[in-house]
């Protein structure tokens, strides 16, 4: 009798080993989309042992049961990264909302069944969002916060930046291993699109551990037919120049969606002394968001919590900070990041502030047609709250703690249905003289008045730049514009095209009186003749053609 309990002893440990074995070639999983989100989805994992892997998948669940599975396919990128054997296989072909079961194999065995769901492609399904940032040093607020994801079951995570303190293989293992707990109770993982923060040190800390289409990190996806898109922008590079250009012309190109919002990590007006304004971000987004009707935009980097009212660019008497409050048209800001990283004091608030504090959470956001709803979350403790009923994710589980500031727990955005004699977009607004260009930009064909000494265009055809002086680009793309101020003021270089829309803006704040040169890159221009235009103080200085081949 000994010897057949020593035998199954044995035989149920050696069996326990080849069990681990079988589940531990791959790991580290998660999924995103970059492209259509009704119709493909990337599933991302870490192959930390065997060869060879494959996904199946189908939209019935038969477990392991790996010849079951109607459909497999093998990674379509495999890159070594942060210490990682990063694998991703891009779906696609896939039945919109709808629930796909997934196992991966390998040399060594298979994976837990896990699946996911594609996004609707309706305007009339309503959706659910979870939006948030800087989850670097605390990983127990970290993983309660992830743990709240699996079981509110978002449609998808908005994670915009931050998402360690360094930068390190070791993080950025640990950062996954931490988001495993967003894995629902079912094995659904949640679809995350994720923006750069400044602790992540290059843009491939991004691209390479999401397989984010864009090297530069600046993208946008629609949802639900045409219900809303999102931005993710690059607060790390430039937000002007190719950025900004891309941005109006995507902009400019999706006016039919209901709603446009956007994702980027620095918060343009921060809640707290400890970080900077971001001017740069204002002069070439927020007036963006303005002109093209941007609902929503979600910041980070500060470490506290904070909620507007609609506001809008403008200098105008009331104003504060460059925004004036408008329910009319304005955007609505949140934020700040606090999803474990050090929590700063809010100590920083503006007239247009809604609601300000600091603790732990993330924004649940509901979107359907006619509003959008905006929860703020204190994810600690989130072991005591309970699972979204899978049949109605948009009730909030007991025990969860939804923040109700003074002006109360639910910020609610409603369409705007705007008069028949109201333009699509609002007519800009004019810079005040003496002030920082950062109103909404003025057309790039507004008058232009001579500067003393300038040479004068011709007036019979505004397109004929050839007065002024010519410009090109060196071998590394840049070009020295030389101009004289005769005070010290705020100066702005504007790129103008031969349709008259300004490409680009750079602003050069507080430049002191008498001659000045600046080193432009415009290496990322596109080929064409353009106008260069100088001005101090919103005051004509100098222009130039800039021919780019």
């Amino acid at each position: 009798m000994l010897k057949k309990s020593c035998r199954l002893f044995l035989f149920l440990f050696f069996l326990s080993l080849f069990s681990t074995v079988l589940n531990a070639a791959s790991a580290r999983y998660r999924c995103m989309w970059r492209d259509d989100p009704a119709t493909t989805m990337v599933i991302g994992w870490d192959q930390v042992a065997g060869s060879n892997p494959e996904v199946f998948y189908d939209v019935v669940d038969f477990g392991r049961q790996l010849n079951a599975y109607r459909f497999k396919q093998k990674p379509d990128r495999i890159i070594s990264a942060k210490g990682m054997n990063n694998h991703f296989a891009r779906l696609s072909g896939l039945k919109p909302n709808t629930v796909y079961y997934f196992v991966i194999r390998d040399s060594e065995g298979a994976s837990q069944r896990m699946s996911f769901k594609t996004a609707p492609d309706t305007p009339n399904e309503r959706f659910s969002v979870i939006a948030g940032g800087d989850s670097r040093n605390n990983r127990e607020a970290r993983r309660d916060a992830n743990r709240l994801v699996s079981k509110l079951r978002p449609h998808l995570v908005l994670f915009n930046g931050d998402m360690t303190a360094g930068d390190t293989f070791e993080e950025w293992q640990d950062w996954f291993d931490d988001w495993q707990e967003t894995i629902g109770s079912d094995g659904r993982l949640f679809p995350v699109l994720a923006a750069r923060g400044n602790h992540e040190s290059a843009n491939s800390s991004i691209t390479e551990l999401f397989d984010v289409s864009n090297a530069d990190v600046y993208y946008a996806l629609t949802f639900g037919g045409n219900l809303f898109r999102i931005y993710t922008l690059n607060s790390l590079i430039p937000p002007g120049g190719s950025q900004r250009i891309w941005l109006e012309g995507d902009l400019s190109a999706n006016q039919d969606v209901t709603w446009k919002m956007a994702q980027y990590h620095h918060a343009i007006r921060p809640h707290t002394s400890k970080k900077p304004e971001k001017d740069e971000l204002l002069l070439n987004w927020a007036t963006l968001f303005h002109k093209y009707q941007v609902a929503l935009a979600m910041e980070s980097d500060a470490h506290v919590v904070k909620l507007t009212y609609p506001i809008r660019p403008s200098r105008d008497p009331g104003s504060e900070e460059g925004f004036i409050r408008d329910d009319e048209r304005g955007t609505v800001y949140i934020g700040e990041g606090c999803w474990g990283a050090p929590l700063r004091e809010a100590n920083d608030n503006k007239s247009w502030t809604r609601a300000s504090g600091s603790f732990n959470q993330f924004n649940w956001i509901f979107i359907d047609r006619e509003k959008i709803e905006i929860r703020t979350i204190r994810t600690d403790g989130a072991l005591q709250v309970a699972e979204v009923s899978h049949n109605n994710i948009f009730e909030p589980p007991i025990g969860l703690v939804i923040w109700n500031p003074p002006s109360g727990d639910v910020l609610t955005i409603r369409k705007r249905h705007p008069k028949e004699s109201e333009p699509a977009i609002a007519a800009p607004q004019q810079a005040q003289p003496g002030r920082p260009n950062v109103p909404a930009p003025e057309t790039a064909a507004a008058a232009l008045p001579p500067a003393a000494n300038e040479p004068q265009p011709n007036p019979s055809d505004p397109n004929d730049w050839s007065a002024f002086p010519k410009l090109s680009p060196d071998e590394t793309g840049n070009v020295l514009v030389k101009y004289n101020l005769t005070h010290a003021c705020d100066v702005s270089v504007q790129l103008i095209n031969q349709q008259w829309r300004e490409m680009a803006r750079i602003e050069f704040p507080r430049q002191t009186a008498g001659e000045a040169i600046k080193s432009l890159d415009v290496s990322r221009v596109p080929s064409g003749k353009y106008l260069l235009v100088v001005k101090g103080s919103g005051k004509l200085v100098r222009r130039y053609q800039l021919l780019v081949k």
